[in-house]
């Protein structure tokens, strides 16, 4: 996400006491009123020396253009700037600070489910929505399901460019051709679509799965991956050795628990450390067939998340095509995903906290 803050009378030519914050990036107005342009560039990268300078002008002499970039300019933009030039801009130098180590990389995160039909896309979907509602972050999605590709009717969009292009134009993926092909929707998330035809993803292999996932991470505060349920290769093997979590998506059926259990095994198997993975249960009833302890048992694992049942409003959003956390934000599910991304960003004011309270308000 991106903080805006304006200064006036020449503030960031006074340096760090002037001011109560240190930003990470200065865009300055390249304007005789305000003096002369390198002067200013100067005495601004003495007193910030770590910040990215965006200068803003008018003039398109070339020389002037090299002698802005020479004094410490990052960026030069000729008024009047495009809003989506100047995001460009910005995005491209929060891309260079995360691989410089000047600022954290963004956090990634895979959900996939042993058993078709429990809601791991329902679940991945929202939770990027969610993350992409919130002010302060950016967030991206990434449709790795290549043979259903069901998230982009959740989303109810049409993208014109898919994950196939990146792969058969791979030589020119960077941060402005991977932003170029994902879609933006109107929650802010930005969505890379799988493949419009199944056998295209053929071409997918493991070397694009990890490039693509090192810009995300660089361009984006959190990325989610909707990996295909019930099926592991090679690319969603990398999927999950780049997340910072696997959340495996399973319900309270005795075949999705067994499922479940044998889909741990096998990613630990291949090299995935186990306290990365996570079980997440959706619509979770309290008082059903299975309680949470006997289900715990089988896994030998504590359960992350509890997700209500809440499959009317779920239905009425996929019918819709918006994300529930978008469509109403008051829902019970809605209301469980947002306390979902607290707890995976740990800004949870109670981390036992696991997304329903039994009785006398304790946590499950």
């Amino acid at each position: 996400g991106v903080k805006a803050q304006s200064w006036s009378s020449g503030f960031s030519e006074k340096g760090t006491l002037a001011v109560k914050t240190v930003p990470e990036i200065i865009i300055i107005d390249d304007h005789p009123a305000s003096g002369e342009l390198l002067q200013r560039i100067r005495t601004i990268k003495n007193n910030f020396p770590q910040i990215a300078l965006l200068v803003v002008s008018e003039n398109k002499d070339p020389q002037h253009i090299i002698d802005a970039m020479k004094s410490g300019a990052a960026e030069y933009l000729v008024a009047p700037v495009k809003e989506q030039t100047l995001l460009n801009a910005v995005e491209d130098v929060r891309a260079r600070l995360v691989s410089s180590g000047q600022i954290a990389r963004g956090s990634v995160y895979s959900f996939i489910s042993a058993k078709g039909g429990v809601g791991a896309t329902v679940l991945a979907v929202n939770t990027a929505t969610a993350l992409a509602l919130d002010k302060n972050s950016s967030a991206a999605l990434i449709d790795m399901s290549f043979q259903s590709g069901d998230a982009s009717v959740l989303l109810d969009l049409t993208p014109q460019n898919t994950i196939t292009d990146i792969c058969s134009n791979f030589h020119r993926l960077d941060f402005s051709f991977l932003r170029g092909v994902m879609v933006r929707h109107a929650s802010g998330l930005d969505f890379l679509a799988a493949p419009f035809d199944p056998e295209d993803s053929e071409g997918i292999c493991v070397e694009h799965i990890e490039k693509i996932i090192g810009i995300a991470r660089k361009l984006y505060d959190h990325t989610v991956l909707d990996c295909t349920s019930m099926h592991i290769n090679d690319c969603s093997v990398e999927a999950f050795r780049a997340s910072d979590k696997v959340f495996v998506v399973t319900d309270m059926s005795v075949p999705s628990i067994r499922n479940t259990v044998r889909l741990c095994k096998l990613i630990v198997k291949l090299g995935v450390p186990r306290e990365k993975i996570e079980i997440v249960i959706n619509r979770y009833i309290k008082g059903g067939a299975l309680s949470l302890g006997e289900i715990e048992k089988n896994f030998d694992k504590t359960v992350y998340w509890l997700v209500p049942n809440d499959f009317a409003d779920i239905v009425s959003s996929i019918n819709r095509g918006v994300p529930l956390a978008k469509m109403s934000p008051g829902a019970p599910f809605s209301k469980n995903i947002t306390q979902f991304t607290k707890k995976i960003r740990n800004t949870l004011d109670d981390p036992d906290f696991r997304g329903i309270r039994g009785t006398f308000g304790k946590s499950l």
